[in-house]
């Protein structure tokens, strides 16, 4: 009568039934030691799928958490806005060294959430000075012009007029906020590249030129 083989779980060995080990889990072993290395490599798979499953979770409750998708869209919105300003010098005072600059919002984000997103409020500002230490230099002061005053230089008393008029709140929802903030880092990408920008980001509509 032939020899019974069984095939170890761990190493795919064939081997005699009595030179096996069966454990609990009714599963043959060439012996303990190749039954501790099938449990090492079975435990780090579980925990690789725990780790997946949690970074799941994790990714479907950042995509629903609005505060955070609002906030990622408005640091690649203010992203935009720098790379749109690359060759011009700061809004509110003129520097054009090299310093750090910033997307800063003539109507500020937390006063105003419905401008927060629109590039015609976002320009690129020395973040030190004007941004910072000037709290967003709207009005100037003997060392600057301000952000007013260059809003009207760029883009018209028209620009001013509608930034400054009532705006109704703008209720995005999550899926509209990441699809937006695709929309901004793909044409920060292209503009990065040498291209010239897709659209006038700054242009108003004709129904908002009436408007105003």
């Amino acid at each position: 009568m032939p020899t019974a083989t069984k095939k170890c779980r761990s190493c795919k060995k064939q081997g005699r039934e009595e030179n096996m080990v069966m454990q609990p889990n009714r599963a043959w072993y060439c012996d303990d030691k190749c039954a501790a290395e099938y449990g090492r490599k079975n435990w780090a798979k579980g925990q690789k799928i725990k780790q997946k499953e949690h970074r799941r979770e994790k990714r479907q409750y950042d995509e629903n958490d609005y505060k955070r998708q609002f906030g990622l869209t408005k640091k690649a919105a203010q992203r935009l806005a720098v790379r749109l300003d690359f060759n011009h010098p700061c809004i509110s005072c003129g520097n054009a060294k090299d310093v750090q600059y910033c997307g800063g919002h003539y109507k500020t984000a937390g006063g105003h959430p419905e401008l927060a997103l629109d590039l015609r409020n976002i320009h690129q500002q020395c973040n030190r000075y004007c941004n910072m230490e000037l709290s967003g230099n709207l009005a100037g002061n003997k060392h600057s012009y301000g952000y007013t005053h260059g809003l009207r230089e760029a883009g018209g008393q028209a620009i001013l007029d509608y930034l400054n008029g009532y705006h109704p709140p703008k209720n995005y929802t999550c899926q509209e906020l990441i699809a937006m903030r695709k929309e901004y880092n793909a044409e920060i990408r292209r503009v990065e590249q040498g291209l010239p920008p897709s659209r006038d980001w700054r242009a108003l509509s004709e129904a908002e030129k009436e408007a105003v």
